[in-house]
């Protein structure tokens, strides 16, 4: 985090060509370096809303059109189960006693993990009732 003193470091975008700054002001700031400095890069990307919903809304579309889970949360807890994302629990003398899945939240899981979650939990999903859970979003 920059301090209030310090303005943040520049800030570049991935694209097909590669890394380039994402405003002119980073790419002043870039080429106020000499050459050869080296960066450290931060990824910055962040989950969106349209993401999150689509996901939410497929699991409700499966819940309503299955009744196999109770829930749109009780599809997801399994879907989680299901991909391994769980930690154990433990007891006061350092036993498993047992388990519980772990958080997909914006704060607990980034962009890029959640996109690769979403992908395998679509597919798990969609071979868990027979049918692509993304193409009633379509309909």
């Amino acid at each position: 985090m920059a301090s209030r003193n310090k303005p943040p470091p520049p800030i570049v975008t991935k694209l097909p060509r590669g890394l380039v700054p994402a405003t002119a002001y980073d790419a002043e700031v870039i080429d106020g370096y000499a050459l050869n400095t080296e960066f450290d890069l931060i990824p910055r990307t962040r989950r969106s809303h349209p993401q999150q919903g689509t996901y939410w809304k497929s699991l409700k579309l499966a819940v309503g059109a299955t009744g196999r889970w109770p829930t749109d949360k009780a599809l997801h807890r399994a879907l989680k189960l299901k991909l391994g994302l769980v930690e154990p629990l433990y007891d006061t003398d350092g036993k498993i006693v047992g388990m519980q899945v772990e958080s997909t939240s914006f704060d607990e899981m980034p962009h890029k993990e959640f996109c690769e979650y979403m992908d395998a939990a679509m597919a798990a999903l969609s071979d868990a009732i027979g049918y692509d859970a993304l193409a009633w979003l379509d309909e």
